[in-house]
């Protein structure tokens, strides 16, 4: 999660406004203004300089500088229309003879607070009133206002009036090499890759340090296909930015990963400071999903340059992309132990919750709500837990309060849905899943639209918007996995299988999320999807080896619950069926699942069941031998207490001797069974 840091130093450096806190101020009494800014410099408190301010603008309200300088620090706690307020008030007052603050500083304030809400429309009027006024009034920003201004253009797809602005930039000063990167972005908008790197060469002789040559540099080439030179220019770019980002730079170098690797690896021998480029090794290798790489590459980070927290908290992820959980949950502890906060609270979570210690990642979600209250991620994924658990009720009051905290967040809403939808309350599920079509407008990563589509019953959609998400990034292992799951929701198994497939040929490995994962229920117990899993459990297990990494077992779960012994030799034990609570007798002597048509017909109804469960007609035959005709349905989930079978068939009969009647061939399935007559349990080894 980002955090949003005031820099003091920001507050009266960064944000343009001409000189006016270094000019002396002309007003007859500015004294708590004179005292707010040296609060600002030496004791960086924001709220006595607030209030300093405000005491100076009773006494004078009209003062230019005490309102610019109220409008920076309304900025910084991006309360804009306040800023707004007092830019538009000192802008009817200034008299800039008396102020000696020019009126074009006041105007190119106004349009960058637009530009800061992201509004470039209404910042385009003032930034236009700024540069005509500029060279008139105050020529020392002419540069800053044009560049500007031209942005906004640039924004709002102006790109023949951006250029002229960087033209007429050029004409006054043909080294301002600003101005011609500006021609350089708009050339590359419009496809001139060729004619961006002629630029971008005449550029560089000017500066060769000019870090934003190279910035340019790297898509140009992308784009030509020299991906090389793309490679390097990033590379260039990372090396003389130190603001460079990662996220335009590591999907270049992913295109040619054994360049990219090699050439990381040569600058971090030549390199004055190798941490720099040893850390970005560990970044591309996470990226890139080498996480048995980038394992190895932190730990000989901490080796050559010490212990770092950070190092634990991405290790940690590493760990977790691999399978190992034990190994993640023990690194992120460490950072836990010494200054906990509420991410590495959810990260640590996340990992119990693969790892199937649910009460431990119910834990770790609500300490990460009691720092963060207001945080929507940590109720979801306690709700999620909660849900797991098979405690409805408090899953769907998380998902409730999350949604206080942020309404729009979609795959809080997803799952507060299913559950509804598990719950029967099939009008209320309905309207969390038109509300995310409403939402959910883009075929992106995060997307849940796909899914919202299918539970509405409108498949041939979700699948026309699973395929925009998976162009939009082929190379994306997780758009190929959220493929699988959406086919195996839509009862699809072959191109559910195949998806899954493209997800590890990807890169997809975490395979204790798949173990989980109950959108895959449909196809889990199928002979192609077993398959596949040994497949690539047996590649990861051999590509874990050559790190001296190692999967780690299954660990044996025990399930005991009570049961009534009834007559005849059958038990009677409490169960959920799609999570529906019922009684289930298990019967020794039969051989089918067969559930009444009561019960049937009560889920038909309330929605615990629809009509894709409905697989047709057979023939079964009970203990007593009676043989009847009956339709056959599938049974998405039987859970008895913590031991859950996905997709049982069974028999609708009108028998009501039994809600629901299971016999070996769905029992055995759940592991060993052992009944212990003594103490009247059921225990199930799993």
């Amino acid at each position: 999660m980002k955090q949003i840091l005031i820099l003091m130093s920001a507050l009266l450096l960064t944000i343009p406004c001409g000189d006016a806190f270094a000019q002396k101020s002309k007003s007859e009494n500015d004294y708590n203004l004179k005292k707010a800014v040296e609060v600002l410099k030496e004791e960086k408190d924001v709220a006595k300089a607030l209030e300093l301010v405000n005491l100076q603008l009773k006494e004078t309200p009209d003062n230019v500088q005490a309102l610019i300088l109220r409008a920076r620090l309304y900025r910084n706690e991006e309360s804009y229309g306040e800023a707004l307020q007092d830019i538009n008030h000192a802008i009817r007052v200034n008299k800039p003879k008396k102020t000696e603050v020019p009126n074009s500083t006041l105007y190119w304030w106004k349009g960058s607070v637009y530009m800061d809400m992201d509004d470039p429309e209404s910042a385009l009027v003032p930034y236009k009133t700024a540069y005509e006024l500029v060279r008139k009034d105050d020529k020392d920003n002419l540069q800053g206002v044009s560049f500007d201004y031209a942005q906004v253009l640039y924004r709002l797809e102006d790109f023949d009036g951006a250029d002229a602005i960087y033209n007429k930039m050029l004409a006054e000063d043909e080294a301002d090499q600003a101005a011609m990167i500006g021609l350089v972005r708009n050339m590359i908008r419009r496809e001139q890759y060729q004619e961006a790197l002629d630029m971008l060469e005449k550029c560089q002789k000017y500066d060769a340090d000019y870090s934003e040559v190279y910035r340019f540099k790297m898509p140009a080439y992308d784009e030509l296909g020299e991906a090389n030179k793309a490679v390097d220019a990033g590379l260039d770019w990372f090396d003389k930015d130190d603001d460079a980002s990662l996220d335009l730079i590591t999907p270049v170098l992913a295109k040619r990963q054994n360049y990219a690797e090699a050439s990381i690896k040569s600058r971090a021998k030549k390199s004055d400071d190798p941490f720099k480029w040893k850390a970005l090794l560990c970044h591309f290798y996470e990226e890139t999903h080498k996480y048995a790489e980038a394992v190895k590459a932190y730990d000989e980070l901490e080796a050559d340059f010490g212990h770092f927290d950070k190092i634990n908290v991405y290790r940690s992820n590493c760990y977790s992309e691999l399978g190992l959980t034990e190994m993640a949950i023990a690194d992120i502890s460490k950072v836990i132990e010494k200054d906990p906060d509420w991410i590495t609270y959810c990260q640590r979570g996340d990992y119990y919750r693969l790892s199937g210690k649910i009460d431990s990642a119910v834990a770790d979600f609500t300490a990460a709500i009691e720092e963060m209250p207001e945080g929507v991620y940590p109720y979801f994924e306690r709700g999620w837990c909660y849900e797991v658990k098979g405690d409805r009720k408090k899953a769907l009051d998380d998902y409730n309060l999350g949604l206080e905290m942020n309404e729009d967040y979609t795959p809080l809403i997803l799952h507060r849905g299913k559950l509804l939808l598990k719950n029967g309350n099939k009008a209320e599920a309905d309207a969390d899943f038109e509300k995310i079509l409403q939402i959910d407008t883009v075929a992106q990563s995060g997307s849940s639209r796909q899914y919202a589509l299918h539970y509405l019953g409108r498949d041939k959609e979700a699948e026309e918007w699973m395929d925009k998400i998976v162009a939009s990034d082929p190379d994306n292992s997780n758009h190929h996995y959220n493929s699988a799951c959406l086919y195996s929701l839509m009862n699809r198994p072959e191109k559910s299988i195949a998806a899954l497939r493209a997800a590890f040929e990807k890169g997809f490995r975490s395979f204790s999320h798949i173990r989980c994962d109950d959108d895959l229920d449909a196809v889990r117990d199928l002979p192609g999807f077993k398959a596949l899993m040994e497949e690539y459990m047996a590649k990861h297990a051999a590509y874990l080896k050559e790190f001296e990494l190692e999967m780690p077992q299954k660990e044996e779960q025990i399930t005991e619950i009570v049961v009534k012994r009834n007559p005849g030799g059958t038990f009677e034990i409490p169960c959920e069926i799609n999570g529906l609570p019922l009684q289930m007798i298990f019967d020794t002597g039969a051989s089918d699942v067969t559930i009444s048509s009561v019960e049937a017909n009560f889920m038909f109804k309330n929605g615990y069941m629809s009509e894709k469960d409905v697989k047709g007609k057979k023939y079964y035959q009970i203990a007593n031998g009676q043989i009847s005709e009956g339709t056959t349905v599938t049974l998405r989930e039987v859970k008895i207490d913590d031991a859950v079978l996905r997709n049982v068939d069974a028999s609708v009969v009108k028998s009501q001797k039994a809600p629901l009647l299971l016999g070996q061939s769905a029992m055995e399935r759940f592991g060993m069974i052992t009944i212990d007559n003594q103490n009247n349990k059921l225990i199930i080894k799993h």
